[in-house]
């Protein structure tokens, strides 16, 4: 809607002038004034994007009038009336900017004119302000996903140099010299269940949003999305900086502590050549492993020798943990991934490294053999995996693992009670539709209580929470095909609210179905 200011001392002006515009323009808004310090009154309260003034009124003329005006608001668009045409007054009029000049005994024909001539510039206006406005968010967009990119480049190892021109003229930064530095967050308890860990993960990420401005406010810098309990930080070599100092990391975490109430540790790299980057983010890893300080310069350090039996031990846990369906199986996951890493770095140990990675799968091959769960093993070819570089071994066996376990802990449960399992497959195949706790239970010819209550002791889930997670792992797989929108998605998977889609979505995965897609890609 737009809102028109009539400012005039007859009485007889604003009456008609109101009625007739009224009667034409339905998109308006129309606020009367007497005088020009009632008209100061309403501007400041009704905000117009249109005045419509006289010259002469009692007190504050209507020149004076407009220079307040415009002393505060250079938009609003302003059209004087008046008996006068006194060449002072239509000078005044160019100096401040004004839209037209109508004097008056005004007709019903030009005022229409001039009113929907303005109304049309000021819809081309917000028209170019929207336009202006998607370009800059496009372009905030596109930073931050080549800011993503580089991230992933570096800890997937890949061979970014050949970006690189690409990133420091995006990115605005000369990567030149610098190193990676990684702000790990303290574990939620095993037990923890969904709500606080979608809290803690809200945390986190408002944490990496801090950092991002304050870090780069006072020295080039990059700031990655949070990457589960860690986010890395590639700080750009300066001398004489006090970033470098221990001082400044163990103020960083004070503040982390205060503001979110996160328990944080950091982890620095040395700083290395733009080509050998991804040496100080290993080296940022691994000095948290091996040192107990909050603020572990890997300089300050001498690492110690890798401990076989402690990274057997951690294989175990990783095989127990997808046997028994534990929902930290993939933190689990990720923490055999880092010290995988660690292991391959040691060239005497490569093959040991490898035949614990395949090793490991033929053993989660082989529980889901037992559990009939239609995955052939035959489709991973083990000599392409021995062909891939060390990085991509690891990105080979992550994504293969975690498919299997995302089925696997979805499949029935010998031990679980009939109806639960009546239920699993009901959802399973319905899952698209609308269904309800109410609706299923009446399909299975029990209360909704006693169900809810049998599904949640068998599941460790509600109904809903299961239902959810049936259609976000269908949405993930949609949108890693992307051929159908994000609106089509959630219609196709259930969700008839796009909006609901949207939250839901990033309740569970912490990011939004955009962020997740363009990942993907």
């Amino acid at each position: 809607m737009i809102r028109l200011l009539i400012v005039d001392d007859e009485m007889i002006v604003l009456e008609s002038v109101s009625q007739v515009l009224k009667m034409h323009y339905e998109e308006i808004i129309i606020e009367t004034a007497k005088n020009a310090r009632e008209g100061l009154i309403k501007v400041e309260h009704f905000r117009p994007h249109m005045i419509m003034t006289d010259i002469r009124m009692p007190g504050m003329n209507g020149l004076e009038f407009i220079e307040r005006i415009r002393k505060v608001d250079h938009q609003v668009k302003i059209i004087i009336v008046s008996a006068y045409d006194q060449f002072e007054f239509a000078k005044d009029a160019v100096k401040y900017n004004v839209e037209d000049y109508i004097l008056k005994p005004l007709t019903k024909t030009k005022m229409i004119e001039v009113i929907g001539q303005t109304l049309s510039k000021i819809d081309l206006e917000e028209e170019k302000r929207h336009k202006e406005l998607d370009h800059i968010e496009r372009y905030y967009q596109s930073v931050t996903l080549v800011e993503s990119n580089f991230f992933n480049s570096i800890l997937l190892n890949r061979n970014f140099m050949r970006h690189i021109a690409h990133y420091r003229e995006i990115l605005e930064i000369t990567l030149e010299k610098g190193r990676m530095i990684t702000i790990e967050f303290a574990n939620l308890p095993s037990k923890a269940n969904m709500e606080e860990l979608n809290y803690y993960n809200q945390k986190i990420n408002d944490c990496c949003d801090y950092l991002k401005t304050s870090l780069k406010f006072q020295i080039p810098s990059l700031v990655s999305n949070p990457f589960l309990n860690r986010i890395f930080i590639y700080l750009e070599h300066q001398e004489g900086t006090r970033l470098n100092d221990r001082q400044f990391w163990m103020s960083i975490v004070q503040n982390v502590t205060d503001r979110f109430g996160l328990r944080a540790r950091i982890g620095l790299g040395e700083t290395k050549e733009i080509d050998r980057i991804y040496e100080s983010y290993e080296e940022a890893i691994l000095v948290l492993r091996q040192s107990e300080q909050t603020i572990a310069f890997v300089e300050d350090q001498k690492l110690k020798p890798f401990s076989l039996e402690a990274f057997n031990h951690l294989t175990q846990s990783l095989i127990d943990d997808f046997l028994t369906k534990q929902k930290k199986f993939k933190l689990v996951l990720r923490q055999y991934e880092f010290e995988m890493l660690a292991l391959m770095k040691q060239p005497e140990l490569l093959r040991y490294a490898e035949a614990n990675l395949i090793e490991t799968m033929i053993n989660i091959f082989d529980i889901c053999k037992r559990a009939h769960i239609q995955k052939d093993p035959n489709k991973i070819y083990i000599s392409e995996f021995l062909d891939k570089p060390i990085a991509s071994k690891i990105q080979h066996f992550e994504r293969v693992v975690e498919d299997l376990f995302d089925i696997y802990s979805k499949s029935q449960n010998k031990d679980y009670n009939e109806l639960t399992i009546s239920a699993m497959e009901i959802l399973q195949q319905d899952y698209h539709s609308e269904i309800t706790l109410e609706g299923l239970a009446h399909r299975i010819n029990v209360t909704p209580q006693y169900l809810s209550k049998i599904f949640k002791e068998d599941t460790g889930n509600t109904f809903k929470e299961y239902l959810n997670e049936l259609r976000i792992e269908e949405a993930k797989k949609m949108l890693k095909e992307g051929k159908k929108s994000i609106k089509e998605i959630g219609f196709f998977i259930g969700y008839n609210d796009t909006s609901y889609f949207i939250r839901t979505f990033k309740k569970y995965e912490g990011i939004t179905p955009k962020d997740y897609q363009r990942m993907t890609k």
